[in-house]
């Protein structure tokens, strides 16, 4: 609930006196704002702008929030662009290892049929005079030839082998940088839910906080109100007890006043005359009245 609607929930509050003679006294001058409304509408008008002081605050701390994903947001994509950029560039270097290496063995290709034909040219030239060692040179030619052959296979081997292992190693690398870049983005994304998470549960843990103090707050004010009720009630039964007692008094000294005037009429002279008839003779006889 909201502020407003757990204000217009309250009970109305009893007004003290001296506000409630002020509203009659405004009634009878056609309906001017009293001192009390003047002070409920301060009031609410407070209210009103402490609620939309703490919306800004909220939206602030909204914006703030969105702002600060929005750069991680581009950290992140400047990072896999450097990464991606990397990744490039050791690429390219591979692919010139490769050619590289190309050029290499094919040199060594290249220089070896150059042998091969010198070797023959220089066969074919001497052959004439080479004529009764034909079979060991054929021989020889022959043991050149299959080191040769197992040379270039040996050499041809080699490279497949090398060229498997680096495409081995450059798929290995590609799968553990994917991983990687998987598992950090797992992370951050955990991480943002954790975060929002928390939020969450301070907000709600806040909201129930506030709601316990608003409770709180109501019930202490219905007591406080029903006690100045019963002191109201109290304070007139206590008035009217001392207006009977002011009567009684009133009546019982009213009667004491009519018997000291009634005496007063019968005897001349009040205590005096009572105090001379005393002391004069036992048989004196009373003063006739005037």
């Amino acid at each position: 609930w909201s502020s407003s609607a757990s204000s217009s929930l309250r009970p109305p509050r009893l007004q003290p006196r001296h506000a409630m003679a002020e509203q009659g006294a405004a009634g009878h001058d056609g309906g001017a704002i009293t001192g009390s409304q003047m002070q409920a509408n301060l009031t609410s008008a407070k209210e009103s702008r402490k609620r939309a002081e703490l919306d800004a605050q909220l939206l602030a701390n909204r914006i703030a929030l969105l702002k600060q994903e929005e750069e991680k947001a581009w950290k992140k994509i400047e990072e896999t662009r450097k990464r991606a950029g990397e990744i490039v560039e050791l690429r390219k270097q591979n692919e010139n290892k490769f050619a590289a290496k190309e050029n290499f063995y094919k040199q060594k290709w290249e220089s070896i049929r150059a042998a091969q034909a010198q070797n023959a040219m220089s066969r074919d030239k001497a052959r004439a005079t080479r004529d009764q060692t034909r079979m060991g040179m054929m021989e020889q030619k022959h043991a050149n030839a299959r080191n040769t052959k197992e040379q270039s296979q040996q050499c041809l081997l080699a490279k497949k082998e090398h060229e498997a292992q680096q495409r081995q190693a450059n798929v290995e690398r590609s799968a553990y940088l994917k991983a990687k870049k998987e598992d950090a983005k797992r992370r951050l994304e955990e991480d943002r839910l954790a975060q929002l998470e928390k939020f969450r549960e301070d907000y709600e843990a806040r909201t129930a906080q506030e709601e316990l103090l608003r409770a709180r707050t109501d019930a202490l004010v219905a007591k406080m109100e029903k006690e100045e009720m019963e002191l109201i009630q109290r304070l007139q039964n206590t008035q009217n007890v001392q207006r009977n007692a002011y009567e009684e008094l009133e009546a019982a000294l009213g009667q004491t006043s009519q018997q000291i005037s009634s005496s007063t009429r019968h005897f001349p002279g009040g205590a005096a005359g009572s105090r001379a008839g005393a002391g004069g003779a036992g048989s004196a006889e009373p003063q006739p009245a005037a």
